[in-house]
C-alpha cells in the first residue's frame, strides 16, 4: 500500500490550484483580447490558418489602396481629355465658319489666329498636366526633372500674317512611352496613364527611309524596340524577313517594302512610331532609320527619313495659318477633315479611360467583397466564442473556490494539532 503524507497532499493540492489559475489566467486573456490564440503553440492549426488570413487581408488591403490610386489618376486624364474635347469642338466651330466664308475682312482673320493661339497654348498646358504627386501625367515614365521639366515644349516664332507676334509655331515631344502599371487584383495589372506622343497626334504617322536595302543581311542576331515592344532579328535576316517580323508583332505599326527596296514604317493609330536599336544593334540604322548620333527617340531619326504625319499642335497650327490666308478650300478640306481625325483620337482615348474607371469601380467593390470575406473568416479562427469563453471562466472560477475550500479543511491537521 502506497504511503500519503500531509506534504503529499499538500503539493497535490497545490498543484491543482496552480493549475486553476494558469487556466484562469488564460481564459482571462481570451476575454481581454477576444483571441483565441496567444501563442503558436497554443493551437499550432489555427495559428496557421490564421497567418494565411492576416496575409490575404494585407494584400487586399492593398489591392484598395493601389485602385484607389489608379482611380484618382484616371480622373486626372478624364478632366484633361475632356478639356481637350471641348477645346476641339470650339476649333471645328471656327474652321465650318472658315471653310464657309465668314472670316472675309483682316480684322476677323486677326481675331481668329488670336483665339486660336489661346487655345494652343491651353492644348500644350493640358499635355503638360501634372499629377496630385508632380508627375506629367502624360510624360509616360517622366518625372519632371529640371532637365526635362515638361512633355511637350512650344516652339515660338515671330509671324507677320494676321499680326500674331510671336506665335506657336511647332512642339517637340519630350516625354516617353512608359507605362504606369498598378497591381489591382492578384495577377491582373491596370495601366493609369498615356503617353502624350499617342493621345496628343492628329494623324497617322509614315517613315520613309531613302536607303537600298536590296543587299541588306543582318550580320549577327540583334535586337530592335518598336513602340516598346522588342523584336530579335537573326544573323542572316534580310529585309522581307525582318518587315514580317514586325508585321507579325500585334503593333500598331505596318512595315511595308518601298519601290527602291527601302523601309517603309505606317502607324495604324494615331501615334508616334517609337524606334530604337537595343543593346549596341544597328539594324535600323543600317535599314535608313535612325540616326545614332541622337539615341533617344523620338528625335533619333536619320535626317534622310521622310516623315509625314502630325501632332495635334501641328494640325492646329496649319489651320490657323490657312485661316489666316483665307484658304476656304483647304480649311474646308483638308484641315477640316484633320480635325476630326484629331478629335476621334482624343475621343477613343477618352473612351479607354472611361473603360478603365469602370473596371477600377468594379474591382474595388469586389475587392471591399473579398475583405469582408476574409475578416469573417479571421474572426472565425482567431475570435472565441464570449457566451461560451464567459461559461468556462465562471465554471473554472467555482472549481477553484471548492478546491480553496477543501484544500482549507486537507491542511489544517498539523503535529500540533495532534499534540494538543
Amino acid at each position: 500500500m502506497q504511503r500519503v503524507t500531509n506534504q503529499m497532499i499538500n503539493n497535490t493540492m497545490i498543484h491543482n490550484l496552480n493549475r486553476h489559475q494558469a487556466e484562469m489566467d488564460k481564459t482571462q486573456n481570451m476575454l481581454g483580447t477576444g483571441k483565441n490564440v496567444r501563442f503558436p503553440r497554443d493551437n499550432p492549426i489555427a495559428t496557421t490558418s490564421q497567418m494565411i488570413y492576416q496575409s490575404r487581408l494585407t494584400e487586399v488591403d492593398q489591392y484598395i489602396q493601389n485602385l484607389g490610386e489608379a482611380k484618382s489618376r484616371l480622373d486626372e486624364v478624364d478632366t484633361a481629355l475632356q478639356s481637350a474635347t471641348r477645346i476641339f469642338q470650339r476649333l471645328r466651330v471656327l474652321t465650318v465658319q472658315g471653310a464657309n466664308g465668314i472670316y472675309s475682312n483682316f480684322e476677323r482673320k486677326e481675331a481668329v489666329a488670336t483665339e486660336i493661339n489661346e487655345m494652343l497654348e491651353e492644348l500644350v498646358a493640358i499635355s503638360n498636366t501634372r499629377s496630385a504627386t508632380g508627375r506629367p501625367i502624360f510624360g509616360g515614365f517622366q518625372t519632371g526633372t529640371e532637365e526635362i521639366p515638361t512633355p511637350f515644349v512650344a516652339i515660338y516664332q515671330t509671324l507677320t500674317a494676321g499680326n500674331q507676334g510671336d506665335a506657336m509655331t511647332g512642339t517637340e515631344y519630350r516625354g516617353n512611352i512608359g507605362r504606369m502599371l498598378r497591381e489591382v487584383a492578384k495577377g491582373e495589372y491596370l495601366d493609369v496613364n498615356v503617353p502624350g506622343n499617342e493621345v496628343f497626334w492628329a494623324t497617322n504617322q509614315i517613315l520613309t527611309s531613302n536607303k537600298d536595302a536590296t543587299n541588306y543581311a543582318s550580320e549577327t542576331n540583334q535586337l530592335v524596340r518598336i513602340d516598346g515592344r522588342e523584336l530579335s532579328i537573326s544573323a542572316g535576316d534580310n529585309l522581307d524577313v525582318i518587315i514580317d517580323k514586325i508585321n507579325n508583332a500585334g503593333l500598331s505599326v505596318r512595315a511595308i517594302k518601298g519601290g527602291r527596296n527601302n523601309l517603309i514604317m505606317e502607324s495604324t493609330t494615331p501615334h508616334q512610331i517609337w524606334l530604337e536599336d537595343v543593346g549596341g544593334g544597328r539594324v535600323l540604322k543600317d535599314l535608313g532609320l535612325l540616326n545614332t548620333d541622337y539615341p533617344h527617340p523620338p528625335n533619333n531619326l536619320d535626317p534622310t527619313v521622310t516623315v509625314n504625319g502630325m501632332s495635334i499642335f501641328e494640325m492646329v497650327i496649319q489651320l490657323r495659318d490657312d485661316l489666316v490666308r483665307g484658304d476656304q478650300e483647304l480649311v474646308g478640306g483638308r484641315d477640316l477633315g484633320l480635325l476630326d481625325m484629331a478629335l476621334d483620337n482624343i475621343l477613343r482615348h477618352t473612351s479607354s479611360v472611361g473603360a478603365k474607371q469602370n473596371r477600377v469601380d468594379e474591382l474595388a467593390k469586389r475587392s471591399e467583397y473579398d475583405k469582408t470575406n476574409v475578416l469573417a473568416m479571421l474572426s472565425k479562427t482567431e475570435g472565441i466564442d464570449i457566451p461560451e469563453t464567459v461559461m468556462n471562466f465562471k465554471w473554472l472560477e467555482s472549481v477553484h473556490q471548492y478546491a480553496l475550500a477543501v484544500g482549507a479543511k486537507t491542511i489544517r491537521p498539523t503535529l500540533m494539532d495532534f499534540l494538543r
